[in-house]
């Protein structure tokens, strides 16, 4: 049996430079709403895997979207797959990019902080569900592409290995990757 993770594609989202903690919101639904950069394509092996697996990704439209680029005939599309959420923290005054935004709420909530969003224990749980979806679509199918997001990716990959599941060596030779966009991993048992 054969998993396979994948990231989506670079998210259609535009330019926006500076902005406050509290804009970050209005930028996590336009982030959330986007498709992906159509110039931007999956490799061969990417269309490949898509082409002889069983397609699952999140409801996320940058996810969906994504699958349509790999050209997959079907895919189920679920929840359980989304990406983590960032607790937005106010920060009066300050102003930087998004991505660093992105990158001081998701310390916030991996130290515990999750304001209105899942905590970190419930994403772990989500996380026991989505794995085993996808161990019983490979006992099903026998060859999973899932596409997913960054964080859930990981943390995927990680609750794979703990159930003896063994990843294979990606393209770029790490044991294992899939944090930029359409990288991936694979995984087998």
């Amino acid at each position: 049996m054969k998993i396979v993770i994948q990231r989506h594609g670079e998210p259609d989202i535009g330019e926006w430079g500076k902005i406050s903690s509290t804009e970050m919101t209005k930028w996590i639904n336009c982030y959330n709403e986007s498709g992906v950069v159509i110039d931007n394509h999956p490799c061969s092996k990417s269309l490949a895997h898509a082409k002889n697996s069983f397609v699952v990704c999140s409801t996320l439209e940058r996810s969906r979207h994504s699958v349509e680029l790999l050209k997959a005939d079907k895919y189920i599309a679920d929840s359980s797959f989304c990406e983590a959420e960032l607790p937005v923290v106010n920060f009066p005054l300050l102003k930087i990019s998004p991505h660093a935004w992105s990158i001081v709420f998701r310390v916030f909530w991996f130290l515990g902080l999750s304001n209105d969003v899942e905590s970190k224990k419930e994403i772990i749980a989500r996380v026991k569900v989505a794995t085993k979806m996808l161990e019983n679509f490979a006992e099903e199918h026998e060859n999973v592409l899932l596409v997913g997001h960054g964080i859930m990716n990981r943390l995927i990959g990680r609750e794979l290995i703990q159930r003896r599941w063994h990843g294979e060596e990606a393209p770029n030779g790490k044991k294992y990757h899939g944090y930029s966009y359409w990288e991936y991993s694979v995984f087998t048992k």
